[in-house]
């Protein structure tokens, strides 16, 4: 049976990817923070007989983090996917903002993703899917004023898996990102496009159907390839001959 490993697995998303997983065959390790320990999620666990098992992991805690991944040191992680995400709430004017909201969202949108894949590498390595997967967005490739620093951790956290693609790539590991569309969750007044059950059936045929020329890229949850802005290919700086 393969493993996955979720972050965020409390969530609309997280909950959702966390049962189309487990009903696929897959042994589920489903991380959150202790107060996303949420009824349904316990429920699906006991109801497992074992194969969903719930950790609690803050992915802005290093030695949180560090002690989920020493007590699963003899697990192989097929994929790891980082689902766990602060979203924005309300835009903020220019010259009003809240520089603090930037700090947690930059630690759990894009170090926490860096975090969990340098803790779990060993055990993504051990597998042989060696999948590692970072919920994204479209926002922070979207050239548009607004919600600065939720867009700026989004534009950053697909660089960052990018970069992990480079790291690992000699080692098999596929490392890419994706947006997960409009999802309609009580966030959002619940009026995105699709369910998340819906996203999480398309984002396992994403995670499923991934080959090792996949690493690097950044995929709407159709299997689309999207633009990361700031990937640059020329590695001579300007004016260099």
């Amino acid at each position: 049976m393969p493993n996955v490993l979720l972050t965020g697995a409390g969530g609309y998303i997280g909950f959702a990817l966390t049962k189309k997983f487990y009903a696929e065959g897959w042994r589920v390790f489903a991380t959150c923070l202790p107060q996303d320990r949420t009824p349904e999620l316990e429920t699906a666990a006991s109801n497992s007989e074992g194969d969903i098992q719930i950790f609690e992991m803050d992915v802005t805690d290093p030695d949180n983090i560090a002690a989920v991944a020493n007590s699963l040191r003899d697990q192989s992680i097929g994929v790891l996917l980082n689902v766990a995400g602060l979203t924005v709430h309300g835009d903020i004017k220019f010259g009003e903002t809240d520089y603090a909201m930037w700090d947690k969202h930059f630690a759990i949108n894009t170090v926490g993703p860096m975090r969990v894949c340098e803790a779990f590498a060993a055990h993504v390595l051990k597998s042989d899917r060696k999948i590692m997967m970072t919920i994204s967005s479209r926002i922070g490739a979207n050239p548009k004023y607004g919600f600065v620093g939720y867009r700026a951790t989004k534009s950053a956290v697909s660089q960052v898996m990018f970069q992990v693609h480079l790291a690992l790539r000699e080692q098999g590991v596929i490392a890419c990102a994706c947006h997960p569309g409009w999802v309609s969750t009580p966030n959002n007044g619940n009026k995105g496009a699709l369910t998340p059950d819906q996203i999480a059936a398309m984002l396992f045929d994403l995670v499923d159907g991934l080959q090792p020329e996949d690493g690097g890229k950044f995929f709407d949850p159709d299997g689309t390839t999207l633009q990361i802005v700031t990937q640059q290919f020329d590695q001579k700086p300007y004016g260099m001959t």
